[in-house]
């Protein structure tokens, strides 16, 4: 069976829990604009190219030009169709998953070269709530 995207209440559901992730990121104390704690800034920019591919899953789905192709690994080859905004939707199953882990054990954000963070039981939780969301879907 080839995949395929949730229903659009789902996606809908996962795209607003990465926004609430989003939002306790840039209230984390660390979150000090114009430069915020690097590794902070790396998972906040993880987690916002996700939100921004969930936006983009129909226009890929159905042929249409997305605003930012640069920002979408399978759209580097413009390639589109249902095949390929599924392979989208899984790439953010793996980034929330991905995400969920480094801000759970901060130690990872050391072996991929960035400076440790205390994200605080918040971040965590929303984090947590992405994947949740995700399996829902599943």
């Amino acid at each position: 069976m080839a995949p395929s995207l949730p229903s659009p209440e789902v996606r809908a559901a996962i795209t607003e829990k990465l926004s609430e992730l989003i939002a306790a990121l840039e209230a984390h104390p660390a979150w000090i604009p114009p430069n915020p704690h690097r590794g902070l800034f790396h998972v906040w920019d993880f987690v916002s190219r996700s939100r921004y591919i969930m936006t983009e899953l129909d226009h890929i789905r159905d042929g249409q030009p997305v605003q930012h192709p640069e920002q979408i690994p399978q759209q580097k080859s413009g390639r589109t169709g249902p095949d390929v905004a599924a392979a989208c939707f899984s790439d953010v199953c793996g980034r929330s998953v991905m995400v969920n882990e480094m801000v759970s054990n901060p130690r990872m954000l050391t072996m991929m070269g960035l400076p440790q963070v205390e994200y605080g039981s918040g971040i965590v939780a929303k984090a947590q709530a992405v994947v949740d969301a995700i399996g829902q879907g599943h």
